[in-house]
Parts: C-alpha cells; structure tokens; sequence
C-alpha cells in the first residue's frame, strides 16, 4: 500500500516535470528570474490540476479523512510539484554525467 502510493507520487511527479518543461519551452517567461517563482508556479498549478483531474490525494492514499477531497487533491498536487524539482535534478546529474562520457 505505502510503497504503491508513493510509486503514484513519483509517477506523478515525473509528468509534473515533464509537462511543466514543455510549457517553459513554449512560454519561455515562465521561467523567471534568479529565484524561478514562475517556474515553481507553474509546476504546482500543474500538479494541482493533474491531481483534481485524476482524483489522486496523498491523504487518501493513506487512509486519513478529511471532509473536502479538493484540499487533499491541492495539497497533493503542491507535493508532487516540489517533488518535480526532485525529479529535474535527477534528471540533470544524469545529463551531466552523460555529456562527460561522450
């Protein structure tokens, strides 16, 4: 149960990034200046709406009630957002790594 909700977390979080790198390279303003609000922005906004439009709560996943799902989905969706930073540094170590063997 733990292991298969926090594998849905890590999916998410990886189409969280994905997308939300598809939408800086189309609306390059996004990305921001030094402190990249518009790119964290971004990420949650999208996180928020793939959580509310795919029912997915964290909360849920662990059998914890609460009375409004849509603030489960919010704060979801705000995780995995953060969890796409994750996600991209990952993903950048591993680009470095392979543009140093080539």
């Amino acid at each position: 149960m733990v292991a298969e909700s926090l594998t849905t977390i890590a999916l998410l979080a990886v189409i969280v990034e994905v997308v939300t790198n598809a939408i800086k390279g189309a609306m390059p303003f996004i990305k921001g200046g030094e402190n990249k609000n518009g790119s964290r922005i971004a990420a949650a906004v999208v996180g928020i709406i793939l959580c509310i439009s795919t029912h997915i709560g964290i909360l849920q996943k662990f059998d914890i009630g609460i009375s409004q799902p849509i603030i489960d989905y919010i704060i979801t969706g705000i995780i995995i957002s953060r969890g796409s930073n994750a996600v991209h540094d990952i993903i950048s170590v591993f680009d470095k790594q392979k543009t140093n063997i080539i």
